[in-house]
């Protein structure tokens, strides 16, 4: 996934005004992983909203399995990652999560339940491996990560 938006990433690391998001979903104690799912998955429904596919058929969800092949080399504007549609993109990963958990994963569930599940039971926020930050200083204990010599 990191490799497809690439270049998406790197123009959001210089974005003043994505890196402050960041800071919050950090004190919320997402992860790297999350923000970078957050990202796709809503580069995901962006290219979908382009290509008019709304998941409404048989035939559009078939064609929407396309579109991930589609990211790599695109870059949409930073506005488009500082609205509250990248909010929902959050609980759409922990959905996914879940499902592929083995969980059944229902339309119009609330999301604080899943976020409380994912958080407390599956200790989903405090899976990372070390790293260095993407998006800024969180302010968590991450390790430090040593670079080889």
């Amino acid at each position: 996934m990191k490799e497809d938006i690439a270049e998406q990433v790197a123009s959001l690391q210089r974005d003043e005004r994505f890196l402050a998001r960041c800071d919050y979903f950090y004190r919320q104690g997402y992860k790297d992983w999350h923000i970078l799912a957050a990202v796709y998955n809503l580069m995901l429904s962006i290219r979908l909203k382009e290509k008019g596919n709304r998941l409404r058929t048989r035939e559009e969800h078939e064609q929407s399995k396309e579109v991930p092949k589609e990211l790599k080399g695109l870059v949409y504007p930073a506005k488009h990652f500082l609205t509250p549609e990248l909010d929902t993109m959050f609980v759409t990963h922990g959905l996914t999560c879940l499902a592929r958990l083995g969980f059944e994963v229902r339309l119009g569930v609330s999301s604080q339940p899943v976020l409380k599940f994912l958080r407390e039971r599956m200790r989903h926020f405090e899976l990372d491996i070390p790293h260095a930050p993407m998006f800024g200083s969180p302010p968590s204990a991450w390790p430090t990560v040593m670079e080889e010599k």
